[in-house]
């Protein structure tokens, strides 16, 4: 499903001494089936934007376009754009309150009118996704899993709708590294196997680097850039200065290079790019 954003602003406290504007005049696509990335400093408006998307905020002025359907004009049915748009927010699992993970789970599916039968065929099938074996935790109460358990319930619980957009603001935050790596690679398979259009707000440049075909960068309401990762990590002064970084990789031959290595690598993102870079140098710096 794509997504077209139209000279979008939003405005908080209009016409008071607190008034701030969250969004300014912001414009984009994100072509149907895409991965990308929404990045910037805490308050530049990435959630605020992510809201407007699904239609839980209405723009001040421009528009949402989710296909041809402009999601702000009257006679629109609210509840089928966020079927069809799918927003897990942060921390989701602080949203959780049935008796059972598969209650938990069906809540939205039994919302949206379907009988019992294709309710529990959609949870099985959304727990299956999320890595959670039916028989195991399909009769548990939420409430006595783990952190990172907890969120894959939560964000099954969108998954279960079938939404043709997922958006995902700061999926992993707060869980280890081992349930961190899991949980981006359960929406990376996700996105391969279903081919839905993600949307993964996140403060982890490596992840973004991996993950994302397209980024988008917030800085104080407004899109500073926005392209693929190596266009977008290309401005590095540029995001230091708004107090983005790069992916570790990067930084590292970027200190390597520095310091006179001069490892080579242009360009390299990821950690396994990186890793490439080094190796072939030392491998030089053994035949010297």
């Amino acid at each position: 499903m794509k997504i077209e954003v139209q000279h979008l602003s939003c405005i908080y406290n209009r016409g008071t001494a607190g008034e701030v504007r969250a969004l300014d005049d912001i414009s984009f696509t994100i072509e149907s089936g895409s991965f990308t990335g929404i990045i910037g400093h805490t308050g530049s408006g990435k959630s605020t934007l992510v809201q407007h998307l699904n239609g839980l905020m209405k723009p001040f002025s421009g528009k949402v376009l989710l296909g041809d359907t402009d999601i702000g004009a009257s006679g629109v049915h609210m509840a089928e754009i966020r079927r069809r748009v799918g927003l897990v927010f942060q921390y989701p699992e602080y949203q959780l309150f049935e008796e059972t993970v598969a209650e938990d789970i069906a809540f939205g599916p039994k919302n949206m009118g379907l009988d019992e039968q294709e309710q529990e065929d959609r949870v099985r099938e959304a727990m299956a996704t999320v890595g959670l074996d039916y028989a195991e935790f399909a009769s548990r109460s939420p409430f006595e899993l783990s952190g990172g358990q907890k969120r894959r319930v939560a964000i099954a619980g969108v998954i279960a709708m079938r939404p043709d957009v997922l958006i995902l603001d700061e999926p992993a935050a707060g869980l280890d590294p081992a349930a961190h790596r899991e949980m981006l690679r359960m929406i990376s398979r996700f996105h391969q196997e279903r081919g839905c259009t993600i949307l993964l707000v996140s403060h982890n440049m490596d992840d973004v680097a991996e993950y994302c075909g397209q980024v988008l960068v917030m800085d104080q309401g407004k899109l500073l850039y926005s392209g693929t990762p190596r266009e977008v990590f290309a401005h590095r002064e540029e995001l230091e200065a708004i107090g983005l970084g790069l992916p570790a990789g990067a930084e590292l031959l970027h200190l390597m290079n520095q310091r006179g290595a001069e490892p080579g690598g242009k360009g390299a993102l990821t950690d396994a790019e990186a890793a490439a870079a080094v190796l072939e140098w030392l491998g030089k710096q053994e035949t010297c």
